[in-house]
């Protein structure tokens, strides 16, 4: 893989050591002096994906990635940011992009309202799961082997994937050149910026090393939007599915129960067997106990930080310029 910052690697500063939940494997998160980019480090390389994204991590074998219900408010969302993005482009449907789908429950919001859908999906299990089971278009290349012309799609999702790829400008800018002049773009990414990531650093919840290998603050990533030529409509700093989940589970790795616990917990059997465990049954029963009482606190503290725009995950709106 390429480096995100092309800056020379002394220019970097370590802010932190990390590890991964699944593997155990230890990384480190940097600051570039330079442009500020925030980043995981060591990249993994292509031949090591496949120990950092097991089967499971997108979907268990009914398409499922969360607890049922989790499922279904994620399902719900998704019909609602479909309706957002149509009101952009003056209440019409169209034909409608989503780089890196997943299982392709976001896709299939917008082909349930008329969209003509495409989907990009690297993981092979996810994106057979969109084309068997949901009968999506969904193809297991990057973006640029499509070879798409430019100014064919009247909207464009990247929903919490920027933060995946290893040059998330590059990745924007051919999103940008599919779009029609005036067309959307609904983009989602954790928010490293949020109070949630800087209180509890290597115990953050969305750090998700090493998968994530960018880390964005609203600042940075407005900057890149406008470098490639989209003009932000709308900002929220609340994705409901993520946020409430992430300040208990971010609270819990905290106090140094295993890290994503209760993550592991919810899956049970969902977890690929490579995933690291290893917790004891009180460590079991004070998860248990503690949930429920950081939920209650995870509420009102989550919508706050939502309402002055710090939340722990940034969605925003936005349109090419004609």
């Amino acid at each position: 893989m390429s480096d995100p910052c092309a800056h020379p690697v002394d220019h970097r500063r370590i802010l932190f050591p990390a590890k991964d939940y699944i593997t155990g494997d230890g990384f480190e998160i940097v600051r570039c002096r330079e442009c500020g980019a925030v980043m995981t480090r060591p990249l993994p390389s292509t031949g090591e994906l496949g120990r950092y994204y097991p089967k499971v991590y997108y979907r268990t074998s009914d398409g499922r990635r969360f607890p049922g219900v989790v499922e279904w408010l994620q399902r719900c969302l998704y019909a609602g940011r479909a309706r957002k993005v149509e009101r952009l482009i003056g209440g019409r449907r169209g034909r409608v992009l989503d780089v890196g789908c997943g299982p392709g429950w976001l896709l299939k919001a917008f082909e349930r309202r008329g969209w003509e859908t495409k989907g990009t999906e690297l993981s092979g299990e996810a994106a057979a799961f969109a084309r068997e089971e949901l009968g999506l278009d969904v193809a297991s290349q990057e973006l640029s082997e499509l070879n798409i012309p430019g100014g064919c799609y009247d909207a464009a999702v990247l929903w919490h994937v920027l933060e995946h790829v290893p040059e998330p400008q590059a990745v924007l800018c051919e999103v940008s050149r599919v779009l029609k002049p005036g067309g959307a773009l609904l983009l989602g990414v954790p928010n490293w910026g949020s109070p949630e990531s800087q209180s509890t650093g290597p115990a953050w919840f969305q750090l998700d090393v090493p998968r994530h290998v960018n880390h964005f603050t609203a600042a940075r990533m407005e900057e890149a939007l406008e470098e490639a030529g989209l003009f932000i409509r709308k900002r929220q700093f609340l994705a409901p599915e993520f946020d409430f989940f992430s300040f208990v589970q971010s609270a819990l790795n905290q106090l140094g129960l295993p890290h994503n616990l209760l993550y592991t917990m919810l899956r049970r059997g969902n977890v690929d067997a490579n995933q690291r465990d290893g917790a004891k049954w009180w460590q079991k029963a004070i998860t248990v106990i503690l949930t429920p009482i950081l939920g209650l606190l995870a509420a009102p503290l989550v919508l706050l930080a939502a309402g002055l725009q710090e939340g722990g995950s940034m969605t925003f709106y936005a349109v090419k310029r004609k």
